[in-house]
């Protein structure tokens, strides 16, 4: 194990050369944000996995945070924060976009880097924040003074292994582990060895305090259902990990454990598995399912606000579906930067166009005279004591049910619990289409393959 370690740490350890390219980029980044700022009266300060020492060498990624008085309203704060950050990215000769987190900022690009200019508020203790990012400035303090000499390396091995594991970011899409949840799981195990072989026996709700500030049968009752709970040494309130899904714990846990009993550099490694369409076309045909996939133009929002939104919306397109009887194994959602996708894999996606209901005792005069009158038009009759309508049903197939629902106008579809951004998209146009016509667009588009794959195939 200790030699694969120090095989892939060589790796992923920025060089020489790497360091002097960030430092001359972080060099004209702070001079640019002056000129800008120091005429408005705000300070700046560098957060992240630079500061830190914990980046990749794979990932030159710059984090200034713009510091507003806590006079400053929320909405003055955004304008004036956005404004200024669009002008760093332009002195600079970059190319900028708006992203959004609780509010919104700016990202840039110059080159071969990248840089996130987040307005915040520069508060005295993390107990008065007023925004969730307002806490980074208090992360950068105790990881500084917590993560001593060696460790950095550490942390990068446990970024690196959690990217390779899928499960690195703790943003809607992924929900796995933040950059800082990874320093503090270093910090508490100083070693990536020790963690993980410590992680492969986690069980689901596992409690980590650095700081001492709870009880973890307090904290167990309070994120139950959060499989790992890491309080914040500098917000007691706050369980890190909050964003970790229950599968990808599962999944990191069992990576672990098979890392411990075979150490490979394999653990680490970014490459993407090839995908063979025919492969895949066994396996899909072989599970004797069928599948639905609603394709739409992708909505003009962020990940994190459309990831989001398709889960809900494919929850609730199975929930529909179940209400009229046909039942749906499991769903999952894709989207690129042109068009998103909500997949529905069926047990049963046709039924007989008459359906069987069941109703009240024939003795109960009241529940039967309500029962006859509803389906009087029907078939009646009487299955032991029950009443009993055979009634026409109004979709034998999932397509038609979901075609119609999906054909209303959005204020309808919003009113069934579809996503805005999702039920703006569909109600401009959708497509359905079955199971041959998935397998045809995993053959055009490779990571809608590597998708489907994953879904089929996954194996914690």
């Amino acid at each position: 194990m200790d030699s694969v370690l120090k095989g892939v740490l060589r790796k992923i350890t920025p060089g020489e050369k790497d360091r002097k390219e960030m430092q001359a980029a972080l060099e004209k980044l702070l001079g640019t944000a002056d000129e800008v700022l120091k005429p408005l009266g705000l300070d700046r300060m560098v957060a992240g996995s630079l500061m830190r020492d914990t980046w990749l060498k794979d990932k030159k990624e710059i984090d200034l945070f713009i510091l507003f008085p806590v006079s400053f309203s929320r909405e003055d704060l955004e304008k004036t924060g956005i404004s200024a950050g669009k002008e760093i990215i332009r002195k600079m000769g970059g190319k900028h976009k708006l992203a959004y987190a609780e509010h919104p900022y700016v990202k840039g690009h110059m080159g071969n880097f990248s840089v996130d200019i987040v307005p915040c508020y520069n508060v005295e203790s993390a107990s008065k924040i007023k925004s969730a990012v307002d806490r980074t400035p208090f992360h950068n303090r105790y990881v500084a003074e917590n993560l001593k000499q060696g460790m950095s390396g550490e942390v990068r091995l446990l970024k690196q292994f959690c990217k390779s594991a899928g499960v690195y970011g703790s943003d809607i899409k992924t929900m796995g582990f933040s950059g800082y949840l990874c320093e503090l799981l270093i910090i508490r195990h100083r070693t990536f060895k020790d963690l993980a072989l410590a992680a492969g026996r986690w069980e689901p709700g596992i409690f980590i305090d650095l700081q001492g500030h709870g009880k973890s049968q307090d904290a167990t009752i309070q994120y139950r259902d959060q499989p790992l709970i890491v309080i914040d040494p500098t917000d007691p309130k706050r369980n890190v990990a909050a964003a970790l899904s229950p599968r990808n714990f599962m999944r990191f846990v069992k990576t672990c454990e098979r890392f411990a009993k075979s150490p490979d550099e394999r653990f680490f490694s970014l490459e993407k598995p090839g995908v063979k369409h025919s492969g895949l076309k066994t396996f899909v045909e072989k599970r004797g399912t069928d599948f639905i996939m609603i394709g739409f133009k992708r909505p003009d929002v962020v990940d994190d606000i459309l990831f989001s939104q398709l889960r809900k919306t494919a929850k609730r397109l199975s929930g529909f579906l179940h209400d009229n009887d046909f039942r749906v194994i499991d769903q999952d959602v894709w989207s690129d930067e042109n068009r998103s996708c909500i997949l529905l894999e069926l047990e049963v996606w046709s039924l007989p166009a008459i359906r069987k209901i069941i109703g009240p005792p024939i003795f109960s005069k009241s529940h039967s005279a309500q029962f006859t009158k509803k389906y009087g038009s029907d078939r009646l009759c009487v299955d032991g004591v029950f009443w009993t309508a055979f009634t026409k049903r109004q979709y034998a197939k999932a397509e038609d049910a979901l075609s119609h629902l999906l054909k209303r106008p959005k204020s309808e579809l919003m009113a069934e619990g579809i996503g805005s951004h999702v039920a703006r998209a569909v109600s401009s146009g959708f497509t359905l289409t079955g199971k041959k016509d998935v397998l045809a667009f995993s053959a055009k588009n490779r990571d809608f393959a590597l998708f489907l794959k994953e879904y089929i195939v996954r194996n914690i």
